[in-house]
Parts: structure tokens; sequence; C-alpha cells
């Protein structure tokens, strides 16, 4: 017999060995694949983004005069970003037919080094407009200060004014006290109406391969810990839900195939209304709230359809997952199935309704001028993540609907509130100061964000932001897993 078993078993330890290997191999593979998915849709945005230290257009409160020659409007900031592109100030031609133009220039306040200066024909200048001197993309070093400075050569009645305000102050207290404003030479209280450009260097593009090596370590140790188990027949999350799959994938299809022919069983247009319902709310939002958030929202229909797609999946998701339970009681008590198949089935078929309601969003996005950019590449990454999210919260609610039925008709409350505490149908700068940081922190509110950045700025988000997305959908389902598997064998006692 050991003449015989010898070999077998030596055998079936080589066939395993390379089973290993070849699983870690795949998965490596899989990882640089999705890693260089990464590095083509974000391109230059992984070396430089927009700058936080931006200054946004801001309403004037008093005018400077009118600049005739020798009269001149200087105001000196501490710049808040490496790359100045351009530099905006609001003028005014008093609502009259000029012929003298306004020159502004641009200096390093320490030095006087010109940066940039450029004259504006007085035919470019409107009431209360901004006027943008293309800084040509100058590097600048941060906190060092900008002095702006305004003249003309008109004559009295012949020249155009800028305007500042005496109640507008920069967001920084270093900002606030290196800003100075002189009138005619004079120092005046007040900030001129500038509005500043520019970008800043992100440490991540020249460091991504080193990243992106690290990473592959991290999944090769945490792969080598899970397979050192499997060796010693202990139960792990890598090889079971793969054993899961193989051997349930079968069930899981059917299950998520009849959620998904139920939910529009005897319906006249079907699945047409995963596109219709979608455009449907977006239009009586729409018409409720575009008066309210139109003017401070540019493209305010799809900013606004963005955030219900992601919302309504995410609704829908978890109402589908946690009746999951109960709604499967029968087959629960009579056939043995790993119980969190069924809320898992319910997210998967909820899934299909969000990849059907992306068509709509893409077609408003053309439609009103945005383009489809390499960045939609990370769009199924970023929606992955808020089914992860999705399932774990779903989870948690099925476990405890199984006991408490009240879960139904509280979660029916809870995401109403959910829903009004993220910014889908209004911007989050209305916010109070004191609730923003918790509201800019609500999960949904960063996957929204992420959508967002994809659809209506063209670009990636940050990489910041897909370590957050990435690290609450794995917290969520943690958490999910943990408290579905605590409770999981009391189920039949309740359902």
């Amino acid at each position: 017999m050991r003449g015989h078993g010898g070999p077998a078993a030596a055998w079936c330890r080589t066939e395993r060995k390379f089973y290993y290997v070849r699983v870690f191999l795949a998965l490596e593979i899989m990882l640089l694949i999705f890693l260089g998915i990464f590095y083509f849709s974000c391109g230059e945005a992984l070396y430089v983004r927009q700058s936080d230290g931006n200054v946004d257009e801001f309403y004037a409160t008093n005018d400077a005069g009118e600049l005739a020659e020798g009269m001149s409007v200087e105001q000196i900031y501490a710049s808040r970003m490496d790359i100045i592109d351009a530099v905006g100030v609001m003028a005014s031609n008093y609502g009259r037919p000029l012929t003298s133009s306004l020159k502004i220039r641009c200096e390093d306040a320490a030095d006087g080094r010109l940066i940039a200066e450029q004259s504006f024909d007085a035919g470019t200048l409107g009431i209360n407009q901004y006027v943008y001197l293309d800084m040509n993309g100058a590097e600048w070093q941060r906190g060092s200060r900008v002095k702006i400075i305004c003249t003309s050569s008109g004559t009295p009645g012949n020249a155009p004014t800028v305007l500042y305000s005496v109640e507008h102050k920069l967001e920084s207290e270093e900002e606030a006290e290196n800003a100075q404003l002189f009138i005619g030479g004079r120092a005046s209280e007040g900030t001129l109406c500038i509005a500043v450009r520019g970008r800043d260097y992100v440490w991540t593009g020249p460091n991504y391969w080193k990243l992106a090596l690290l990473a592959a370590g991290m999944l090769a140790a945490v792969y080598c810990a899970e397979a050192a188990r499997a060796k010693k027949g202990r139960q792990t999350v890598l090889f079971g839900a793969a054993h899961v799959l193989h051997k349930y994938g079968f069930l899981i299809r059917q299950l998520v195939q009849r959620d998904f022919k139920v939910r529009y069983k005897r319906s006249v247009l079907g699945v047409f209304w995963s596109f219709l319902n979608p455009l449907l709310m977006t239009a009586v939002q729409y018409v409720v709230f575009s008066q309210l958030f139109q003017s401070d929202i540019d493209n305010y229909p799809v900013y606004l359809l963005s955030g219900l797609v992601v919302f309504n999946f995410f609704n829908e998701g978890v109402g589908q997952a946690l009746g999951s339970i109960v709604g499967n009681a029968q087959l629960i008590t009579k056939v043995y199935i790993p119980k969190y198949i069924y809320p898992a089935a319910r997210v998967l078929s909820s899934g299909i309704n969000l990849a059907m309601s992306l068509i709509p969003l893409v077609i408003a996005a053309l439609v009103t001028g945005e383009q489809v950019t390499r960045a939609y590449f990370m769009m199924p990454y970023i929606l992955l993540c808020v089914m992860i999210f999705t399932a774990g919260l779903g989870m948690i609610l099925a476990a405890a609907m199984a006991f408490f039925r009240d879960v139904q008709f509280l979660w029916g409350i809870a995401s109403m509130i959910w829903m009004y505490l993220t910014p889908l149908f209004y911007p989050v700068s209305i916010v109070p100061e004191e609730f923003r940081l918790a509201v800019m922190n609500n999960p949904m509110y960063l996957f929204v964000s992420a959508v967002r950045v994809i659809v209506l700025e063209g670009t990636a988000p940050r990489p910041a932001a897909f370590c957050q997305c990435t690290l609450i959908a794995l917290a969520m389902l943690g958490a999910g897993c943990f408290v579905f598997k605590k409770t999981q064998d009391q189920f039949v006692f309740y359902i």
C-alpha cells in the first residue's frame, strides 16, 4: 500500500502546489492589469491636479474708481498652489463705450520679478465682469506672495475701473494676514475681486510604479498567508469565496435572473423602466430644485442625474437585500445553501438595473456637451465599491430583519434621511460650516462625488478618493460578514 500510495500522494501535493502557483499568478496579473488601466485612465491627473488653493470668483461691494493715467490698484496675496494658470480681475466699463484698455500685471511681491502681463481692449470689458490674465503655467512656490497690478492709460471719463469687496476675505489665515489692497498707493480695507486658477503637483505620479510594486508585494503576502491557512485545513476568505463561486455559481445566476424577472413581471414597459425611472425622477427633481441650485452648479441636469443613479441603486439594493432571508424562508429551512448568497444575489440583480441606468446618464452627459474621456474606464471600479458597500449594509439589515420585522419600516425612514444628507440635488457649499465635514464624510457622498468627477470634469478622481471608496466598501463588507456569520445559525428559529 505504501508503494502505491507514496507516488500518488506526491503527485497530489505537486498538483496542489501548481494550483496555488496558478491562482497566485492569475491574481498578480489581474492586479497589474487593473493598475495599468488605472494609470491610463488617470493620465496627467496623477502628476498635477486642480489646486485646492484656487480662489473662486466673488461679488463686489465697492469700485476703486476710474483707472485714469497715473492711478493703480494693487492686490497682494499669498499663493497656495504650485502652478498658476490664470488670474482674473473683476472690471467694469460703467456701461459706457470706452476706448482705453485695462492692463493687468502680475509680479513676485518679493523682488518685483515679472510673471505675466496683458492688456485688455475696451471692447472686451463689460459691466462687473471678470477678465483673465493667462499666466502660461507659471511655476510658483507655495506661500510666496503675488502682486496683481491694475492700470490704464485712459483719461477721466474714458477709463475702466476694477472692483473690490469689503466683505469677502481670503480663505486661509495666512492669506488674510498677507493680503493687502492698495488703491492709488494707499492701503485700503477689503480685497480686490480676483479669481486665481492653478494646479498642484501630485506625488503619486512620479512614484506610481513603486506603489504598484508595493501593492503586488502586499497581495503576495496576503495570498501566502491564505494559502498557508488553506493547507492546514482552516477556513480562508479567498479560497472559501472561490469554492462557493465554483460550487454555487449556477444557483447564484438563477437567483439573480429570478429576482430581475420578478421585478418586471406583468409590466407593460418591462426592463425599459430601468432607463425611464432615473430620467423621470431627475425630471421631477429638476423642476422642483433647478430654480434654487442651478445657478450655483454647472450642468445641473447631469449633476442631479449622476447622484440619483448611484443613490437609487444603493437604496434599492439595500431594500432588496434586507428582505432576502425572510423572503427565501422555504429554501433556507429545506436546502443547505450558504445564506449570504441570498442578499448578495439581490444586490447583483439591482446591479443590472444600475448598469442599465448608466446609459441615460452617458446620453445626458453627451447631449449637454460633456465628453466621454478615458477616465470612464474607472467608473466600473467606483460602482463596484458601491455594490460592495451596499452588500455589506444589506447583510447587516437582512440579519436584523430575520429577528425584527420592523427593520423594513425603519430603513424606509433612514434611507430618506440619508438621501437628504447626501448632496444629490444641492451643492455641498450651502451646508453650514459646522455640518459640512460630516456631510463630506458621508460614504454615499464620496461615491457620488467620484462619479461626478468622472462625468462632469472628465478626469479620474484623486488617488485618495479611490482609497477612501475602497476602504469604506471593504469595512462595510467586513462588518456585514461578521454580523451575518454570528447570527445566521439562529435564522431558522425566527423566519
